[in-house]
């Protein structure tokens, strides 16, 4: 998690201990919100691969950011997103989405998946 002081700079101190606590407090706010989810996949004796429990992590962490935002921003009066977030600001984001997009063409895909589905049959290769 990363702090910023009032003018918007980052603070950088690995010792930074009010972050320390905040990430505390997330992880277990995480961990709350998974709780009943992972109770359920125990109780189903049903396995879940770690990339799928990793989307629900980070699923959860940014429901709880989103939820927090929201909070602040009533507590604070913000009627219009446009007070705090500007078009600039979307466009900025959306670059910088794209860009971390690597896109297959879609004769590549269907190449890998055929190689994926000859490891599956033999394993031993």
């Amino acid at each position: 998690m990363k702090l910023v002081d009032p003018s918007g700079n980052e603070v950088t101190s690995k010792e930074n201990k009010d972050a320390k606590e905040l990430e505390k407090q997330m992880s277990k706010k995480i961990e709350a919100l998974l709780e009943p989810v992972m109770n359920k996949v125990k109780l189903s004796g049903a396995q879940v691969p770690q990339q799928q429990l990793m989307q629900l992590s980070s699923a959860a962490q940014q429901m709880l950011f989103n939820r927090m935002i929201y909070n602040l921003l009533q507590k604070v009066g913000v009627e219009s997103l446009d007070e705090v977030l500007s078009e600039d600001d979307v466009e900025e984001l959306s670059t910088s989405l794209k860009n971390q997009v690597k896109m297959v063409d879609n004769s590549d895909m269907q190449e890998q998946m055929k190689q994926m589905q000859q490891q599956q049959q033999n394993p031993e290769d």
